[in-house]
């Protein structure tokens, strides 16, 4: 009968490995382990930043007269005017003494251009002796008698480039006295919006064309935007080259508000804390960040955006919000994709961050477990995505969605 019993209970033991120990049969039984959901408040600062991105670093220039929402300007300069050209079919040069046929030319992201009205684009000399990089003295240069070029066009039919006259006699002074060229753009007479490529692979896209002289036989010279500013550095130099400013913009988000995008574009900073169980003892197999939208009035209501994650990487010892939102990796690194939404619309939305979730058992203790989120196409768009934020009610509050398996405790029998 003992012989029996072990040949008849073996096997029995044997098919417990799914929910046994890992050592069964020697540790059976073992308590067994499943899968538990839960949603935690796990947020325990939640932030937002405005003023993105930094002055001269957009690629683009977000030129707009939508009178109920967004009104912007924007400056480019041309400290460098050549003086001297090449005749066609000499090698010697000669002095510019006259010019003709001025134009600024802009070229556009088409997709940016937004509004069915014509508008004009006026052109300023907004160069000054004054304090240039103040705004407040920049916009007193915006009128009549500075005026140098205007183009009236149709938002509807314009193409990828935008040609502005600009007076022939103003720039042939500005060289022949060696001064500079600072242009000031702004949009009036219709609502709505350009965006102009700023930059491309580092280089000036906007460019000042003119003939040399009045003789149609040569050909015309081409000057980049470039700027010196006495005793700065070369990012200072590179933020003044080509820069946007703001007369009516996004307005800023209350207490209960995070907000992503906008212009200024704002960016939102979230920082957890798991319970142990979970961070420590635990295998996450699903991790979501459940925020709940607020409807944004604010203008492109119906456009789809994406609300791109990044990942802070710096340590507790940095405190200051903005310098760790510098500090931020791409998400995409961590393999968190993008989630496209539309400003106008409101209510739950969730962002996939499992594989940040499980690498934040690795990190030193002095690594906060966050993640921020930002616009794409930051400073080129206005469009704006809001949520509650942890000071709003509890189930409109972010919270984090975890998925997870207990690690096996074996039982001794």
């Amino acid at each position: 009968m003992a012989l029996a019993s072990v040949l008849v209970l073996g096997p029995l033991a044997c098919t417990e490995l799914f929910d046994g120990g890992d050592a069964c049969p020697a540790l059976c039984p073992s308590r067994p382990t499943a899968f538990r959901d839960t949603i935690i408040e796990a947020v325990v600062l939640d932030t937002t930043v405005g003023g993105y991105p930094e002055l001269g670093l957009s690629q683009t220039l977000l030129l707009a007269n939508r009178p109920d929402t967004l009104v912007t300007r924007g400056v480019i300069r041309f400290d460098v005017l050549p003086t001297q050209y090449l005749p066609n079919r000499t090698g010697a040069s000669a002095s510019i003494t006259a010019v003709d046929s001025v134009f600024l030319i802009l070229p556009l992201d088409t997709t940016g251009r937004r509004g069915v009205d014509s508008v004009t684009v006026d052109a300023f000399d907004v160069d000054t002796s004054a304090n240039d990089s103040s705004q407040v003295v920049l916009k007193t240069l915006f009128r009549t008698d500075r005026l140098i070029g205007s183009r009236r066009l149709s938002l509807l039919t314009l193409g990828d480039s935008l040609r502005i006259p600009i007076l022939k006699s103003v720039l042939a002074g500005k060289i022949a006295t060696g001064a500079r060229l600072r242009v000031g753009l702004r949009m009036t007479g219709g609502s709505g919006q350009l965006r102009v490529i700023a930059f491309t692979f580092g280089g000036g896209a906007p460019i000042l064309r003119f003939d040399p002289t009045t003789d149609t036989t040569y050909a015309p010279i081409g000057v980049n935007p470039s700027t010196s500013i006495s005793g700065a550095t070369s990012d200072v130099n590179l933020a003044y080259l080509i820069y946007g400013m703001l007369d009516r913009g996004s307005p800023a988000p209350d207490q209960n508000t995070l907000q992503v995008g906008g212009f200024p574009a704002y960016r939102t900073y979230l920082r957890f804390a798991l319970p142990k169980l979970i961070s420590d003892s635990s295998t996450i197999v699903r991790a979501e960040v459940l925020l709940t939208q607020r409807r944004s009035s604010f203008v492109n209501l119906r456009d789809t955006v994406s609300m791109l994650p990044l990942v802070p990487t710096s340590t507790a010892s940095i405190t200051d919000i903005r310098r760790i939102l510098d500090l931020s990796a791409d998400g995409l690194f961590a393999s968190i994709d993008s989630v496209r939404l539309v400003p106008s619309d409101s209510g739950l939305r969730t962002v996939n961050v499992l594989t940040l979730a499980r690498s934040w058992a690795s990190l030193p203790a002095e690594v906060p477990r966050a993640i921020a989120f930002r616009i794409s196409l930051e400073g080129g768009q206005p469009a704006e995505l809001r949520f509650f934020s942890s000071k709003a009610s509890a189930a409109l509050r972010p919270r984090l969605r975890i998925t997870y398996l207990p690690r096996n405790e074996s039982a001794i029998p």
